[in-house]
């Protein structure tokens, strides 16, 4: 009888116990919240586990090339894309957001490059991310988006420099 009691006591202890609202954002590998919305109206950034910064240089003309950006992310300028030869930057910040901040800032296309992200470190379900356009860490444009699940990419074509991220 008293085992009978005691189960029935934890039974009524657990069930009422706090629990996760089914709208809680989740957990972000042991981190303790959501990153803040970089806008309340518009899509929310992806929660992602970048490791460690990556930042990487590379001179490409107007013939065209790939900025590699290692772990299946990269930067495809086609030819004609840089008029002249242009020394172009990349940083990926370590943090819980995939994010690319590009240099010289500003700098347009005269025809489309693509970015392509990968998207597996990332806990938001893969198939509802796309790449969207930041101004001032704000989203300022939600990229048409190609999501590649087999590869655990997004590809967008970008028309100029400044940041990207992955947002849902």
């Amino acid at each position: 009888m008293h085992l009978l009691v005691a189960a029935a006591s934890l039974a009524f202890v657990v069930a009422c116990g706090e629990t996760a609202s089914p709208t809680s954002p989740p957990l972000a590998l042991g981190r303790s919240k959501q990153p803040k919305a970089l806008s309340q109206k518009g899509p929310l950034l992806a929660v992602c586990n970048i490791p460690y910064d990556v930042r990487v240089s590379k001179r490409i003309g107007p013939l065209g090339g790939t900025l590699d950006l290692g772990d299946n992310n990269t930067v495809y300028f086609p030819p004609g894309a840089l008029l002249t030869d242009t020394t172009i930057t990349a940083l990926v910040p370590a943090g819980n957001t995939a994010r690319v901040f590009f240099t010289p800032e500003g700098l347009h296309f005269p025809v489309a490059a693509s970015i392509t992200l990968n998207v597996s470190p990332c806990i938001t379900p893969t198939s509802l991310l796309s790449v969207v356009y930041l101004q001032a860490d704000t989203v300022s444009e939600v990229r048409p988006t190609v999501n590649n699940p087999n590869a655990h990419t997004v590809t967008a074509t970008i028309e100029h420099f400044s940041s990207y991220a992955v947002a849902y």
